[in-house]
């Protein structure tokens, strides 16, 4: 699904940034500990001055979802109450006084980086379509909990450090429009990934800059256009990295010295291949690999395809591909050949819910792992094992459900649902009755 803002209005009538309470939330992380929760309000429909980032205290969802509250006694577990088997959970009783900032609107997905490793400190990043730009915030532990820094000025905007619209010694290098999602490297390299929705770019950021993260490649027509439309529409959606075995090095990495990536081409139904060269730090652009056969008739004007991820970031394994028009999950054989040319292979396919995008990967130990994909028409979540390849469970959430946060420690999934203005919770854990069902919604 498209996200795009459809209300226009003079700046002059228009309220600041929801900073209390959940609005069209679009991105979701946790805290490397797990207690808080980073939260992206979207203000997709423009009514505000510019969406925001907020920070949510996640102890009274824990305390309650471990005490079973009883409908009727609100109090005893603030800030949840049960509705029915569910819990329903106050998101103004969660948020961080004082701790989120507002920032431009049509606000994407969240990630968070640790630049110093574990026990550093720990980063937020984000992007905008409107106006178009990364911007990163700087998480500040006080006796409140986190708060949230990205240089606010006097106009109450972050300042052009944190606000990432050109490469800072080339200004000649802008970012350009319509930012879809950013993906940090999840292989040891310390880059992020920016693939455009429109325009046909990809960017490239350098996350151990001078000052922060940093603008250092665009790749231009790196995104092929809609073959079946005279739309033009060109763009990206999602990266993943490919995990490298030195034994069988693909093609590009130079024996696994260079991060080697998959791209989904949103209008386009096939992947593209890419690499980076550190030091350099530019975008190598690869080739294509086609994975489905479409009927124009059906998919004409629609997307194609939408998140991707490996089935095991730790090691080679298939690659999991969000194909949004069919809707289907396809599994891909990356294997390289002789010549360290990945093969791009379908193992295969399993259909799903309508207008499937976004996809997290759930791997328990000595149990099967799960694919869980969140389909944003019609407010679901489809759960996908991954030994038998076959949909376990399609789960009701709320409406445009969206972003997907996986607790590994809890055995949760964190859903956002955009058009409902809420995150739904869900167990994860098979020793728990509630398995696969939304056991709380914080709204």
């Amino acid at each position: 699904m498209v996200l795009v803002a459809f209300v226009m209005s003079c700046s002059e009538d228009l309220a600041s940034p929801t900073l209390d309470r959940l609005r069209q939330p679009t991105g979701f992380r946790l805290s490397p500990e797990s207690r808080y929760a980073f939260v992206s309000n979207g203000n997709w429909d423009r009514s505000e001055l510019g969406g925001s980032v907020l920070v949510l205290d996640l102890r009274g969802l824990d305390r309650a979802l471990e005490s079973a509250p009883t409908a009727g006694d609100p109090t005893r577990t603030m800030p949840c109450h049960a509705e029915g088997a569910r819990l329903s959970c106050s998101a103004e009783h969660m948020i961080v006084p004082a701790a989120g900032l507002g920032i431009g609107s049509a606000v994407g997905n969240l990630v968070v980086d640790r630049p110093s490793g574990q026990g550093g400190a720990t980063r937020v990043l984000t992007v905008q379509r409107i106006p178009a730009a990364v911007v990163w915030f700087d998480v500040n532990m006080t006796d409140e909990g986190p708060v949230l820094d990205c240089g606010v000025g006097f106009d109450g905007g972050c300042d052009e450090v944190h606000t990432i619209v050109a490469a800072l010694d080339r200004p000649e290098i802008e970012l350009p429009g319509d930012p879809s999602r950013i993906v940090l490297d999840d292989q040891g390299y310390r880059f992020g990934y920016v693939p455009h929705l429109l325009g046909g770019s990809i960017s490239l950021l350098a996350l151990d800059g001078a000052a922060g993260p940093e603008l250092v490649d665009v790749a231009g027509d790196f995104f092929r256009s809609d073959p079946f439309e005279d739309t033009e529409y060109a763009g990206g959606f999602g990266v993943a990295s490919r995990p490298c075995d030195l034994a069988n090095a693909p093609s590009g990495s130079r024996d696994c010295t260079r991060p080697v990536l998959y791209s989904s081409q949103r209008f386009f139904p096939s992947v593209r291949r890419f690499a980076v060269a550190p030091g350099l730090d530019v975008v190598l652009p690869g080739d294509e690999s086609s994975l489905a056969v479409v009927n124009p008739e059906i998919v004409a004007s629609q997307p194609f395809m939408a998140d991707l991820a490996f089935e095991n970031p730790e090691a080679e394994s298939p690659l999991l591909v969000v194909q949004t028009t069919p809707a289907a999950l396809v599994r891909v054989d990356t294997t390289v050949d002789v010549d360290g040319d990945p093969g791009d292979q379908v193992l295969g396919t399993v259909s799903l819910c309508e207008q499937p995008n976004l996809l997290a990967i759930h791997r328990p130990a000595d149990e099967e792992p799960l694919a869980l994909v969140t389909c944003f028409g019609e407010g679901l979540l489809a759960v996908v094992g991954l030994s038998s390849f076959r949909v376990l469970r399609t789960i009701a959430l709320g409406a445009g459900a969206n972003e997907i946060e996986v607790d590994r420690v809890t055995q949760r999934a964190y859903v956002v649902n955009t058009r409902d203005d809420s995150i739904s919770v869900v167990t994860l854990d098979r020793r728990d009755a509630g398995f696969l069902t939304e056991v709380a919604r914080i709204e």
